[in-house]
């Protein structure tokens, strides 16, 4: 470490005592050259016309010849014999030295972009003297297109030779700095989702180029054919840069997705110095420092622009990247002073080095902080929703991990507010969102006084479990009177609601509650029983719920069945029975009602009541109705071979009646089996029928058409209308066994089972009467007019198999009624 630090030391003082021990000299300047050619010969008989100038800066007009004598005041210092003079670089034109002593010429040096002289002459032309004579003179042949101030030094041959190998490694560290930072940036663009760095990447590589190019170092890098084409394209890598530097900014900023116009502004002056750029790398064209001033002028009214709309926007680091865009503007400035001559290239040596240095290590420190900013944002948001602010499931999870490992008894309230979907639906996402966070941050207020003696910060959070479904921590052991404060509460916040114009928009909560370590002993499976807790609907009127060991059993079992349900239906664990009924009039066999029937091989009998919501569910519903009706139809088909007039009833779900596949399925079928579509009757239930009246008329006219009957089920327990029932004409209406199996002793019952027969008679459709158990409920039922009835007495659901065998025993009776009561 030490042998790093003395060598930087070394090189600081050698480059402070290059520049103090510079020695003084006299310049001269000779006026009226002619056009013609001139040679040292001339300029020797003509020295009384050579005139001092002030200054020890050469200037050199664009296209004009120039001499300049150069007296230096070598006698002074008796003990040096070796100097040299030296200047900056003419990468254009041509230099040439002459050392001239007592009036004789000793030695000639001529520097050229063009002459194949050693990279350090290009970089430093310069000549050696090796004399203490006073009478010495250097004269100095200058020829540039392009105005140029040259400044001139003379220095001892060890301090020159000590200045050029410091001078060289500023210029590779610089350069280095500039194409390692370069490369950095175009795989950091490859390699992750930032690629607009690719963009700066091209910025501090055509940067670099144009540095090389004026300190002449290009020359140690580049053979020199290939490096003289470089150097003739430096207009190209200025407005190469000035495209990249305009993309960067705008894409760092996001400038399209805030402010559109203005990005398809800057995008298209970006293109017209693209295209400027091309236009010079391909025709090799020159371009005037006047258009480089406009380039320049366009960059920087896009770069304002750019800082403008960012300000607006309030994007982030937009004063640091500014800051670090300053020090590019005043290199940029100095540059284009160097191209009109009115500056020398070594007065700029450390002032652009030290610009670089700080504009290259602002940028990468913004780029940085950029993406500091991004993964503290990406960590925030990995434990809190984006959309309300609110900590979630995970920071949950975390915090109920420690409450935990520390043995503190806690308590889980997850809530949800019913009316969060509609609100979304009715106002949009964002609106919703905007209303939770107003509506949680009135409850924290709201219910911080009751946290006041928890010292942990996060017992005071909300949390977001999921979409529409939060949570709240207490910690203690908490009585059921304090659990339902806190959830008036929570349920006073959001009935008070949000105004929005003019109207209160209130809500209804649900609320679960799950305590550690009654109902679990860890994080997730308390959080799990407080979300089953608030899913427990079987408590009507009561808005919050405690976890019952119940409710698990019943979600386990659930799942079990939604898992079995799919290799049921594919192993033929599924059984169609069929259920008799019997024409009251006549005593006849009218037909069987299909009803569908599951044994599980280890939780037993599955009634339907049971199974068929878990379908609906699942989405498996459709699966089971393609089974049901071809396997019903299936039964048809045999017992129509033996007694013709038979009808067969199938149970249709809601969810599958307007399905254009299942009527696709019934003309299949009916067509294949040659079976009467009348003697084929759909039974939907009330509740489906006024849930979906408004579709409900097409939809049966459709299965009309194919010639199929349609009966309502479980009629009398939705509450139907007596025109809504005229309006779409069912075939037949099917009492419900909770009117009908107490009959006898019910008036009410009787009043509804009258009235229905009365009704169904008027409006042209048969009854169907469930649950008869007895033969008194037949013969009442038979007095009211009912035409069809099905129960216990007649036959309970029997597999196909028994049913044929009871069919040809009831076929046998002149009335059925007769071989029941024996």
């Amino acid at each position: 470490m030490s042998i790093w630090a003395l060598r930087f030391s070394a090189i600081i003082l050698l480059l402070v005592s290059s520049q103090v021990s510079a020695k003084e000299f006299d310049v001269f300047y000779l006026e009226d050259v002619p056009n013609t050619q001139v040679s040292i010969l001339d300029v020797l008989q003509n020295d009384a016309r050579f005139v001092v100038q002030s200054t020890n800066t050469l200037s050199i007009t664009s296209g004009q010849k120039h001499w300049f004598k150069i007296e230096p005041s070598l006698i002074s210092f008796p003990d040096s014999f070796h100097w040299v003079l030296h200047t900056d670089q003419l990468p254009k034109g041509q230099l040439s030295f002459y050392w001239v002593q007592s009036g004789k010429l000793i030695s000639k040096s001529v520097f050229s972009r063009l002459n194949n002289s050693a990279p350090e002459y290009k970089i430093f032309p310069h000549i050696r003297l090796t004399s203490q004579n006073s009478d010495v003179a250097i004269y100095i042949e200058a020829d540039n297109p392009d105005n140029k101030q040259l400044s001139v030094k003379l220095s001892t041959a060890e301090e020159f030779d000590n200045l050029k190998q410091t001078r060289q490694f500023w210029y590779g560290t610089e350069l280095g700095l500039l194409y390692f930072v370069g490369l950095f940036m175009f795989l950091m663009a490859a390699t992750s989702k930032y690629k607009y760095l690719a963009y700066l990447g091209g910025y501090f590589t055509f940067i670099a180029l144009q540095y090389s190019v004026i300190t002449g170092v290009i020359y140690f890098y580049l053979p020199d054919l290939a490096a003289d084409y470089v150097s003739s394209l430096t207009a190209s890598w200025l407005f190469f840069s000035a495209a990249a530097c305009i993309m960067f900014n705008a894409k760092f900023f996001a400038l399209k997705l805030h402010y559109k116009k203005a990005y398809r502004v800057v995008q298209t002056t970006a293109r017209f110095l693209l295209a400027a750029a091309c236009f010079v790398l391909i025709f090799q064209s020159s371009i005037s420092t006047a258009a480089q001033v406009v380039s320049f002028t366009a960059l920087i009214t896009c770069m304002l622009t750019i800082y403008y709309f960012a300000f607006l926007s309030q994007r982030p680091l937009i004063k640091l990247m500014f800051i670090a865009w300053l020090p590019a503007l005043l290199i940029e400035i100095g540059r284009l002073g160097l191209e009109s001559g009115t500056i020398a290239q070594s007065d700029l040596v450390w002032p652009v080095r030290v610009l670089v240095f700080v504009h290259v290590i602002l940028i990468c420190v913004a780029i940085y902080l950029l993406d500091k900013k991004k993964q503290d944002s990406f960590l925030f948001y990995s434990l809190h929703d984006k959309d309300t602010g609110l900590a979630n499931r995970q920071a949950l999870q975390q915090f109920l991990d420690t409450l935990v490992a520390n043995k503190k008894n806690h308590t889980v309230l997850a809530f949800r507010p019913m009316m969060s979907d509609q609100i979304k639906l009715s106002f949009g996402v964002e609106y919703a969102s905007r209303r939770l966070r107003v509506l949680f941050k009135e409850l924290k207020s709201q219910i911080n006084p009751y946290l006041e003696s928890e010292s942990d910060q996060q017992s005071h959070q909300i949390y977001k479990l999921s979409d529409g479904t939060f949570a709240l921590v207490l910690i203690g052991d908490l009585s059921l009177n304090q659990i339902e404060q806190y959830v008036c509460v929570i349920a006073g916040v959001f009935e008070e609601g949000v105004e929005h114009k003019g109207f209160q928009l209130s809500d209804q909560i649900k609320v679960g509650v799950a305590h550690y370590p009654t109902h679990a002993i860890n994080a997730e499976l308390l959080v799990q029983r407080s979300l089953l807790a608030l899913a427990d609907n079987h408590s009507f009127g009561v808005n919050w719920h405690i976890y019952d060991p119940s409710i698990a059993a019943m979600a386990e079992r659930r799942l079990k069945l939604s898992a079995s349900l799919q290799h049921a239906i594919q192993n033929n664990e599924l059984s169609l029975f069929l259920q008799p009924q019997v024409l009251l009039c006549t005593g006849q066999v009218y037909g069987a009602e299909g009803l569908l029937r599951w044994h599980h091989p280890d939780l037993g009998f599955v009634a339907p009541d049971e199974f068929i919501p878990i379908a609906e569910a699942s989405g498996q519903i459709n699966v089971l109705t393609e089974w049901v009706i071809t396997q019903g139809l299936s039964y048809q088909k045999e017992i129509v071979e033996l007694y013709p007039n038979h009808m067969l009833s199938l149970n249709i779900s809601g969810k599958d009646l307007s399905r254009k596949e299942l009527i696709v399925q019934l003309i299949t079928q009916l067509n294949e089996l040659s079976l009467d579509p009348s003697q084929i009757i759909l039974e939907i239930t009330e509740s489906v029928a006024i849930a979906g009246k408004g579709k409900l008329k097409e939809t049966i006219e459709d299965y009309r058409h194919l010639g199929v009957k349609i009966a309502i089920d479980d009629y009398g327990t939705g509450y139907s209308s007596l025109a809504y029932l005229s309006e779409l004409g069912f075939d037949e209406l099917k009492v419900d066994k909770q009117f009908v199996m107490d009959i006898e002793t019910s008036s009410k019952n009787q009043t509804i089972c009258k009235t229905t027969c009365d009704m169904a008679r008027s409006l042209g459709s048969m009854v169907v009467a469930e649950g008869v158990e007895n033969l008194a409920s037949y013969n009442k039922l038979m007095h009211y007019g009912c035409d069809i009835a099905q129960g216990y007495f007649i036959s309970k659901p029997i597999k196909f198999e028994d049913y044929m065998q009871w069919l040809s025993q009831a076929n046998l009776a002149i009335d059925v009624k007769q071989l029941l009561v024996r």
